[in-house]
């Protein structure tokens, strides 16, 4: 998975999760940072990933050094399914995912009952059913 759209993914989140997470980045100077980053991948074409790493390792530094660190980064990583683990049936709740397709930010129903907000592109997260 790309590192830009992994971190993307953790910016969204935490822009979505924590209401006053895009505030306080602008609060320590970040804004400029975060309206490039946005206006990038909103863009109809797809964005420069070498730029967006460049954008991304800008904010997280600024915010880092105002003490608002781990804004694009996470320790989290991604787990593959076991070999020969079946995937969902119909009747399994749905995932949301980027609708952009320009992330790497799934959540799953029981982390939110319904479709959560992307913060890039300002609409709800999409549905798919995990095959």
């Amino acid at each position: 998975m790309s590192v830009v759209r992994q971190r993307i993914a953790v910016l969204c989140g935490q822009i979505t999760r924590h209401a006053d997470m895009e505030q306080a980045i602008r609060r320590v100077g970040g804004g400029p940072h975060l309206d490039r980053i946005l206006g990038a991948v909103r863009g109809a074409d797809a964005p420069d990933p070498g730029k967006l790493i460049e954008l991304l390792d800008e904010l997280e530094d600024v915010c880092g050094e105002k003490g608002l660190a781990g804004i694009t980064t996470t320790s989290k990583q991604y787990v593959p399914l076991p070999r020969g683990f079946q995937g969902s049936d119909p009747d399994e709740p749905p995932t949301w995912v980027c609708p952009l397709k320009r992330c790497s930010r799934v959540v799953f129903e029981d982390e939110a009952p319904v479709a959560p907000s992307c913060a890039t592109a300002g609409t709800p997260m999409s549905s798919i059913r995990i095959p």
